[in-house]
């Protein structure tokens, strides 16, 4: 009986020393296993605040004064001085300033912007002696993936440069942003991202750029029959995918601007019936202005005609159209079918003409 108990005993023994050894074995590849430190320390020194700085003068004193209002954050990703931000963050300001931890601070010139996709590029005159950030592709991306964020959120000074993580929530969010001028494949990520994140980094577990974090859904309020209630959100943040930001800040640091190809026509979004009637045009896209020599002139397109399907497929408004332009590159054609209530001189035609054109899509200065 006493043989049995030691041998029972030293079984115990033995499975606890294994359970032990497993547990520090499985801490330790846990611990090996977390890039995230890494990627502060390599990537957080080309991470920067932008600082909007406006001049306010006072009639009563005739002095002018400088006024902070706000920023975000910008990332270096060109040894020259390159930044990439969000356009929202150096929309309509007077000054901006790079700022980095422990008080370094320098003028910075916005190189130029595409307020359609909220992408901007701002530069530095001073050399900078920090590595920038790799460049990504986030078509790579799946959901679920691990991502993480550096910015800083609310308070330069208390949260300068803070790291987030999370995952991949979704991918190709072309709707989540109502305000938005065109439909811009959006990654959704649940990582947390605050005021003044805008214009940081979005990086995957290589440490590699692969979005711009520009958004995030706060609460409403809204009264039901009880009264009002407040609903939040929670985890619910949105960037710019590298791939739709980087050729445009290539283009930008390159030649100053960004183009895209086009067909040389100006359009606003015409509220109308399903079907074209006489007296009434289609719900879709009315054609204001038409380039001389431009490719929608070429195909037969005139002032007042109506744009209702791009390649068969119906489209109401602008968001709708670029939906389906921005996937094509210059050189494609697509087909346009248009609603025409009038003639090349202007006058009503009799009847209402329902046309098919070929479209080419072209880089037009």
């Amino acid at each position: 009986m006493k043989r049995l108990i030691a041998l029972i005993l030293t079984a115990v023994l033995l499975c606890a020393c294994v359970l032990t050894a497993c547990a520090d074995i499985n801490l330790n590849v846990l611990a090996n296993s977390n890039p995230l430190p890494e990627i502060y320390e390599k990537v957080s020194p080309a991470v920067a605040v932008l600082a909007r700085v406006s001049n306010v003068w006072d009639a009563n004193t005739d002095t002018v004064t400088k006024k902070e209002e706000g920023g975000g954050s910008a990332v270096l990703v060109d040894v020259r001085g390159y930044f990439l931000t969000n356009y929202h963050v150096v929309e309509d300001c007077d000054e901006l300033e790079i700022r980095f931890g422990g008080g370094v601070t320098y003028e910075a010139l916005v190189v130029g912007f595409d307020a359609a996709s909220d992408v901007a590029v701002v530069k530095v005159d001073e050399e900078l002696n920090i590595e920038p950030v790799k460049i990504g592709s986030s078509s790579a991306l799946r959901v679920g993936e691990l991502i993480c964020v550096i910015g800083t959120p609310v308070d330069e000074k208390a949260m300068y440069n803070t790291l987030t993580s999370g995952i991949v929530a979704g991918l190709n969010r072309e709707d989540a942003d109502y305000d938005a001028q065109r439909a811009v494949g959006l990654i959704q990520v649940d990582a947390a991202v605050n005021p003044g994140n805008s214009g940081g980094a979005l990086l995957n577990m290589q440490g590699e750029l692969v979005g711009i974090p520009f958004m995030k859904y706060m609460g409403y309020y809204y009264k039901d029959a009880n009264g009002e209630e407040l609903i939040v959100y929670e985890n619910l943040a949105f960037a710019v995918p590298m791939d739709v930001a980087w050729p445009i800040a290539e283009s930008i640091i390159n030649t100053g601007v960004y183009n895209r190809p086009r067909i040389g026509v100006s359009v606003m979004d015409n509220n109308g019936p399903e079907e074209a009637l006489k007296n009434y045009p289609p719900a879709g896209l009315k054609i204001s202005e038409v380039e001389k020599g431009g490719s929608g002139a070429k195909a037969g397109l005139r002032v007042g005609d109506v744009i209702t399907h791009i390649n068969g497929t119906r489209v109401y408004n602008f968001r709708e159209y670029t939906k389906i332009i921005d996937k094509l590159s210059a050189g494609d054609t697509f087909t346009v079918t248009i609603a025409r209530y009038f003639d090349k001189d202007g006058e009503a035609l009799k009847k209402i003409e329902i046309l098919e054109l070929t479209v080419k899509l072209e880089m037009i200065d």
